[in-house]
């Protein structure tokens, strides 16, 4: 299900104004988000991390704290340059990559590690922010690409979340099926390590969203 369902174009110079300040006046906080502060928990043994939809990198920014390797995408021009504007570490590389054009990205990044150690894709806030299209294609892609063992790492608005107020607004997203990503996930050879969908995972100021977070492994 949709809220003001729109072209990529439109999508695109949405997130463009948001991240440039100009769309509500209002900026995603720079400190990471409790996503972030779960996954690097589960980081063991992994050293390089993809990230699709940095947004304005406080995530990325994170990771790489604690001496991760990240490759930071968004279709967003206006998030990158903020990226860029505001990076502390060099450990964070960051593209302006829509998912559609990630495919040859993902494998240079990747290179001669393919198929040898396993990296770590984070997506928060993603999912439901593309067509049902792109995702299918996404996940597809990390199907074909990632190393075996390679986890994935992904928190998205669910079905329970529709009604709920919105601090930033109306623009494109979905409301994802948690039990239909899940599966999803399993279809492409990726075995769900752990999944909740609940609120109090993503609560910022007066909005507490209904979100599904699951982490998988390419088996």
């Amino acid at each position: 299900m949709l809220i003001d369902a729109t072209s990529n174009a439109a999508a695109s110079s949405h997130w463009d104004e948001f991240y440039a300040g100009r769309k509500t006046g209002k900026h995603a906080p720079r400190y990471p988000s409790q996503f972030a502060a779960f996954a690097v928990n589960e980081l063991l043994g992994i050293d390089t991390l993809i990230e699709f939809g940095c947004g304005n990198g406080r995530d990325s920014e994170f990771f790489a704290s604690y001496g991760i390797r990240v490759l930071a995408m968004d279709a967003s021009a206006a998030a990158i340059e903020s990226c860029l504007a505001n990076r502390t570490n060099p450990n964070v590389e960051y593209r302006q990559v829509s998912v559609t054009q990630a495919r040859p990205h993902l494998a240079e990044f990747l290179g001669s590690e393919k198929d040898e150690r396993p990296v770590a894709v984070y997506a928060r806030f993603f999912l439901h922010a593309i067509t049902p299209e792109e995702q299918s294609e996404f996940l597809d892609m990390l199907a074909e690409q990632l190393p075996r063992e390679s986890l994935v790492f992904f928190e998205y608005r669910t079905v329970g979340d529709e009604a709920v107020r919105k601090e930033f607004g109306k623009h494109y997203r979905r409301f994802l099926d948690h039990p239909q990503l899940l599966e999803s996930l399993g279809a492409r050879g990726f075995v769900v390590e752990y999944q909740i969908e609940n609120r109090g995972l993503a609560k910022y100021r007066n909005e507490d969203a209904m979100v599904g977070r699951c982490v998988a492994r390419k088996a």
